[in-house]
C-alpha cells in the first residue's frame, strides 16, 4: 500500500517545507473539532486553497480499488480509506497528516491527526506545545492534549508532565514565563498534571487515551494538578472548590 502514499521531496532545499509531490494526491478541508472532513452540498470533500491547512489523502487508482487492502481484516482496511471523495466510486487513503499549502505546489507539515485540538477558534498543535514544555530544565517528558471546559468553545490545553525528579521543586512562575515567551496565548496549557511516569506502547509512545479520559476530574486523579484561571498570571493548585466552580461555569475561560 505504500505506493498509494504521497511522497514529498524538498528538491529546492527550501526552509519550512516538506517540498512538493510529483504523484497524484489531494489535501482537503478538515474540521478539527468534529474530527471529520468538511463536505460541500453534494457530500464531496473540498480541496484547500493556498494558506489553508487540510488533510493529506493518497489516491487509489480505479483499477486497484477492487483488490485494495491494507490489513487482513477488511473492516480495518475500510477505516483507513475514504470513498466517494470527489466523485462517486473513487477511493483515497487517509494519511492522518495535516499539511499547509504554502504555494507553488509546496506544503508544510503541520501535525498528525488527533494531535491537534481547537481552542478559541485556533488550531493548537500538541507537538508544538510539547516541544516548548520539554525545554524546561525540570521536565523529563510531557504529553499535551485538549480537554473540555463547560461553557467554552473547543478544548482547553492540558499537559501532563513527568519531572526529572518526582519530588524535586518545580518553579511554576519560571515555567509560565517560558510558555508565554514561546507559545501564542491560545496554546498555553490551562491545566498541568504532574505524574511519576507515563504508560507507553510497545514502541515507547505515550498512551494519550487514558490521559484524555481522566481529563482533570479531580475525584479520579491523585496526581497534583495546577490551573491557569482566566486573567490570572500564575498557575494555582486545582482544588475541589475550583473544580466545582469550573463545572458550574463560575470561571469564564
Amino acid at each position: 500500500t505504500e505506493r498509494y502514499y504521497p511522497n514529498f521531496a524538498n528538491v529546492h532545499n527550501l526552509d519550512c517545507t516538506i517540498g512538493t509531490c510529483f504523484t497524484p494526491f489531494a489535501v482537503v478541508k478538515y474540521d478539527i473539532e468534529k474530527d471529520e472532513p468538511i463536505k460541500d452540498e453534494n457530500g464531496h470533500m473540498i480541496r484547500i486553497a493556498k494558506g489553508e491547512t487540510g488533510l493529506l489523502l493518497g489516491i487509489v487508482p480505479p483499477e486497484d480499488i477492487p483488490t485494495f487492502y491494507m490489513y487482513k481484516d477488511p473492516q480495518a482496511s475500510e477505516k483507513k480509506v475514504f470513498r466517494n471523495v470527489f466523485e462517486e466510486g473513487d477511493m483515497y487513503i487517509n494519511t492522518s497528516d495535516l499539511l499547509k499549502d504554502i504555494g507553488y505546489n509546496h506544503f508544510q507539515f503541520v501535525d498528525r491527526l488527533g494531535d491537534t485540538f481547537r481552542w478559541k477558534g485556533e488550531n493548537v498543535s500538541t507537538e508544538e506545545v510539547e516541544a516548548v514544555v520539554n525545554t524546561f530544565g525540570s521536565i523529563s517528558m510531557s504529553c499535551a492534549y485538549g480537554v473540555l471546559i463547560p461553557n467554552t468553545e473547543g478544548r482547553a490545553g492540558m499537559v501532563s508532565i513527568v519531572k526529572t525528579e518526582y519530588d524535586a521543586d518545580f518553579d511554576l512562575n519560571d515555567f509560565y514565563d517560558l510558555l508565554k515567551k514561546y507559545l501564542p496565548e491560545y496554546a498555553i496549557p490551562k491545566i498541568l498534571r504532574f505524574k511519576k511516569e507515563f504508560e507507553v506502547t510497545g514502541t515507547l509512545k505515550i498512551k494519550k487515551g487514558n490521559l484524555k479520559t481522566d481529563s482533570y476530574e479531580i475525584s479520579k486523579i491523585d496526581d497534583p494538578m495546577y490551573i491557569l484561571l482566566p486573567k490570572a498570571t500564575e498557575y494555582v493548585k486545582l482544588t475541589e472548590d475550583i473544580f466545582a466552580g469550573i463545572k458550574q461555569g463560575k470561571y469564564r475561560f
